[in-house]
């Protein structure tokens, strides 16, 4: 019987000196392939400027309200831009519309105002009035467009004072909001 026990103990039953080094080079591999990932991460994170670093955690420190422009002449005949604050944590900026002379309330405001503008700019910028939405585009500091939003100014019928929360989060080195068409 001690010679079976033997027998069946031969090297080919044995784990080889090669398998059990792979055996071993399992926890290895799994941590270099996970480094490896967090890596390629880390470095995407880097290329996007912080912006999805910004937007995951809340951070970036927010809008400066001073340093950011907002240009409104396109739709002067019918609102202004009275202020500008920023909003909660700084991921807003709000700007306070008033309602100017032209802006139109009645039907007959804008029959009389669509005869009465010139040029194709003129009404397309009164175009956007009627509908109640008006385009803001979002520039950088080199005057890159970051981005655009659609606002609603129809509530400028029935109050002469409007506050929108324009949304800036994400938009790093924004400088410049124009209200367009």
């Amino acid at each position: 019987m001690t010679e079976d026990k033997h027998a069946s103990e031969t090297p080919d039953a044995q784990p080889s000196l090669r398998a059990r080094r792979r055996a071993g080079l399992g926890p290895i591999v799994a941590a270099s392939v996970l480094a490896g990932v967090l890596l390629v991460a880390l470095v995407a994170l880097w290329v996007s400027g912080g912006q999805l670093t910004g937007l995951l955690l809340g951070s970036g420190g927010g809008v400066d309200a001073e340093k950011v422009e907002v240009d409104a002449r396109t739709y002067k005949s019918y609102f202004t831009v009275e202020r500008k604050l920023a909003g909660p944590r700084g991921r807003t900026l709000v700007v306070t519309l008033k309602r100017a002379k032209g802006f139109p309330l009645k039907d007959a405001d804008f029959e009389r105002i669509s005869e009465a503008t010139p040029g194709i700019a003129g009404l397309l910028a009164f175009e956007a009035v009627a509908r109640g939405y008006v385009r803001c585009e979002y520039f950088g500091e080199k005057e890159e467009f970051l981005g655009f939003t659609l606002e609603r100014i129809r509530d400028l019928c029935d109050r002469e004072v409007v506050e929108l929360s324009l949304p800036v989060a994400g938009r790093r080195g924004l400088r410049r909001i124009v209200f367009t068409y």
